[in-house]
């Protein structure tokens, strides 16, 4: 599950301050071109988290976590650690909250499952699995971190569902710009929207999605 994460292609490559690369584009690109670009970034970015703030924490890649879904789904549970504003947007179908998930641990009521935690692109999803991956294995539990969290998921084909009534849905909370990466067909949602608060959020969030 938890292996090197795939390299980088030879596409030109720049730096966002403080966060994680991104790579040119043209007018010409096609829709084919930008989702194979984005996930480019989300791979980099998420290997640059992971190798600065929990570069032992187990994870796997959003394909994989899809099979093991399809396989057994009674098996997986997944933990969405974002904030309410987001997982009002859309979450992964039955994805339990990370208050939801912490009590159901302790009860005993999911034992020997595999617990998948995601959040934007997996930085406070590692960070979670890196603080209770102890406490997983104490009840059979194994903590994995989906690699590029949301994003990925929706590269990967992965369905979303709208919390208030469970309906697919195409809409994803991508947190701020910088990780406006998701599948070109998904239509993002961010903390806000524009000017001085837009602003502030894109620098806090370089540090914390």
């Amino acid at each position: 599950v938890s292996g090197p994460l795939p390299a980088a292609n030879a596409r030109a490559i720049k730096s966002i301050p403080g966060g994680g690369p991104v790579s040119e584009s043209t007018s010409q690109e096609t829709s084919s071109d930008l989702n194979e670009r984005r996930l480019l970034q989300i791979t980099e970015m998420y290997a640059g988290y992971r190798k600065k703030h929990f570069p032992s924490v187990d994870d796997i890649d959003a394909p994989d976590a899809l099979k093991m879904t399809q396989q057994d789904s009674s098996k997986v549970v997944f933990v969405d650690v974002r904030s309410p504003q987001e997982t009002a947007v859309s979450t992964i179908p039955g994805a339990a909250s990370e208050e939801a998930f912490l009590r159901d641990l302790r009860a005993g009521a999911i034992d020997n499952t595999t617990a998948i935690v995601y959040c934007t692109i997996g930085m406070r999803s590692g960070k979670f699995v890196s603080q209770h991956a102890e406490d997983g294995k104490a009840h059979g539990v194994r903590l994995l971190n989906l690699r590029g969290s949301v994003l990925a998921w929706t590269h990967a084909g992965g369905d979303l569902v709208r919390p208030s009534d469970k309906s697919p849905t195409k809409d994803v909370h991508v947190y701020a710009k910088p990780w406006d990466l998701a599948r070109v067909d998904y239509t993002p949602h961010f903390l806000a929207k524009k000017g001085f608060v837009q602003a502030c959020v894109d620098r806090i969030a370089r540090w914390c999605a």
